[in-house]
């Protein structure tokens, strides 16, 4: 993902580039509607008070953040939910962080961070976040984001994880990212920094969605951590603003994001009372995802959360990969195929990322001497751009390619 660049406009309103270009350019005023846009929504994202929920709903009733930012109080007010006394005090903080210049702040702070902002209807924004019911309206992400990122297993846990609960994070993560899922969590300590660093020493992706900006990432002891992931191709994603601090109703709002984009989550190590059972419950009763736990000893409190959760039917008990990739169903049933070959027990698996290449998607690789676009693939290999299309995403989800400014390239392994 590109950082922004205020010298161009098109690349501060998003940090993906499509594969194909448009078949017509967009017009000079089409992209002044974008960009006005694009900075209502980072100055909304400041304004106290303004949620993901009140902030869509604004968006709906007065047609878009543009017009938000800049309604009287009277029309902010006729929103569901805001009312005058609201309106006003919204009214004055849009007026502040006008007169304050706050957006070209945010945007400096964004550029300093290598970071970018992606609205919903961007191409990039990731696909199951867009089904929950409350979605952010807008991401900041540090990193990359890639279509393969959809096959993405969340894991959460403790924060004060015992070995047994690092131990296993680290296993079952290993695994989990050599069978081709992105690994999510949420950069926190414990069984969260575990998860992240596992993934990385696999060799696999993984993007920590973190409860503060990323001009103030928490905690500070994983700023190393996070950075690492980074480098590697991953991300690190938060929806508040730039210099928000990590305060506690960040983190409930952190774990649905956590969970609307995974296909399932895994719970290693949660106590009763347990930051990972609100995960849980938001991916099993609001998000219909896969939930799945890790039994501990019968005694630990560390695992009461877990065996509760199994226990009453919640989650399914998970004690190896083959149990998770039975649990996500036909698409873990896919990706057994690219594990088949592979022991369990095996720390790493060499040829795991060549294994059943179809023709096509062999020809696709060694056509990948350099970074080339559709089209020049399309020139090399003879294939017509849908099928290319098609055998690059599944490229994409196997970890074999990654993505530069509308260039393919092939992925070290």
């Amino acid at each position: 993902m590109v950082p922004l660049n205020s010298a161009s406009p098109q690349s501060e309103l998003s940090g993906h580039t499509p594969p194909t270009p448009p078949t017509t350019p967009p017009t000079p005023a089409t992209l002044a509607s974008r960009q006005a846009e694009y900075d209502a929504h980072l100055g909304l994202a400041q304004v106290t008070g303004l949620g993901p929920i009140l902030t869509r709903r604004a968006i709906a009733t007065l047609g878009s953040a543009a017009e938000v930012w800049q309604a009287p109080a009277s029309r902010l007010a006729v929103i569901h939910r805001i009312g005058k006394n609201r309106a006003e005090k919204i009214r004055q903080q849009i007026d502040t962080l006008q007169q304050t210049d706050q957006i070209a702040a945010e945007k400096q702070r964004l550029r300093d961070a290598g970071a970018t902002a992606i609205l919903f209807d961007d191409p990039s924004f990731p696909p199951p976040l867009k089904l929950i019911d409350d979605p952010p309206p807008m991401l900041y992400v540090r990193g990359q984001l890639d279509p393969a990122d959809t096959l993405a297993l969340g894991v959460v846990g403790s924060r004060k994880c015992t070995a047994y609960g690092r131990e296993q994070a680290d296993r079952l993560s290993v695994m989990a990212a050599q069978a081709g899922l992105c690994i999510i969590s949420g950069g926190a300590l414990g069984i969260d920094g575990a998860a992240h660093r596992a993934t990385l020493r696999a060799g696999g992706k993984t993007i920590a969605i973190i409860g503060s900006g990323l001009a103030r990432p928490y905690p500070n002891d994983h700023i190393e951590l996070f950075d690492q992931i980074v480098a590697a191709g991953g991300a690190v994603i938060s929806e508040t603003p730039m210099t928000a601090p990590p305060i506690a109703e960040n983190f409930p709002r952190r774990n649905r994001i956590i969970s609307g984009m995974s296909l399932g989550i895994l719970v290693i190590e949660a106590a009763l009372r347990s930051g990972a059972l609100i995960t849980a419950r938001i991916c099993a009763e609001e998000h219909n995802r896969e939930l799945m736990a890790v039994p501990g000893r019968i005694d630990s409190p560390a695992s009461a959360g877990c065996h509760r959760i199994i226990r009453e039917g919640w989650a399914t008990l998970v004690t190896s990969i083959a149990d998770i990739l039975n649990a996500l169903g036909e698409t873990g049933q896919q990706l057994t195929t690219l594990t088949s070959s592979t022991p369990s027990d095996q720390p790493t698996a060499p040829n795991l990322f060549e294994q059943n290449l179809t023709a096509s998607q062999r020809a696709i690789l060694e056509a990948l001497d350099q970074p080339r676009t559709i089209d020049e693939l399309t020139a090399r290999t003879r294939l017509s751009p849908p099928a290319i299309q098609a055998e690059i995403t599944l490229l994409q989800i196997r970890g074999l390619l990654e993505t530069k400014r509308g260039k393919f390239t092939r992925k070290p392994h």
